[in-house]
């Protein structure tokens, strides 16, 4: 068994003084439903606070950006972004639960569908973290116009145990 050690950051509204853990996001409409969130690049948690923490109701008009230092051992982990087998895994799990919805309610589940069904089942039980990535929304941090070859990794951390750094990063003020 390996210890894995990775620094993340985690975006979140200004508060003061600033927090000292995480804030857990909650909900089924979470990416990986309810957990702790980290980017794996500093740019993209700048761009989370620049488009998501900026809103109406920040009345602030600032964010910060944490620095969290996550430690785990390698299989309480699933890495669906480096590891072939656990994204190929992952993405057999919820393809199996997709065709099951289809065929028994003849629709696509949705994201709050499949986040209800991996938690009413205890599905990820044993893992403290998911590493998984999407694609970048727009140009804003590619260097080639229309080539969506950065990937936007974030890191879901279940367990609390795990993250066993949390400080300030950097502030900054909503444009």
């Amino acid at each position: 068994m390996a210890i894995i050690t990775v620094e993340a950051y985690h975006t979140q509204s200004y508060t003061s003084p600033p927090l000292n853990f995480p804030k857990l996001a909650e909900g089924y409409e979470n990416w990986l439903g309810n957990g702790f969130y980290f980017w794996h690049d500093f740019g993209f948690g700048k761009w989370w606070g620049d488009s998501k923490k900026c809103g109406r109701d920040n009345k602030t008009r600032q964010y910060i950006i944490y620095k969290g230092t996550l430690m785990f051992d390698e299989d309480d982990f699933i890495d669906t972004v480096f590891n072939q087998e656990d994204y190929d895994n992952f993405t057999a799990t919820i393809e199996k639960f997709a065709k099951a919805c289809q065929k028994n309610l003849g629709k696509k589940p949705t994201l709050i569908e499949f986040n209800q069904f991996i938690e009413d089942f205890n599905i990820w039980e044993g893992i403290k973290v998911i590493r998984f990535q999407d694609l970048p929304e727009n140009n804003v941090h590619l260097e080639v116009l229309g080539f969506y070859y950065k990937k936007r990794i974030q890191y879901r951390v279940n367990a609390p145990g795990v993250i066993i750094k949390f400080v300030v990063q950097n502030t900054f003020a909503c444009l």
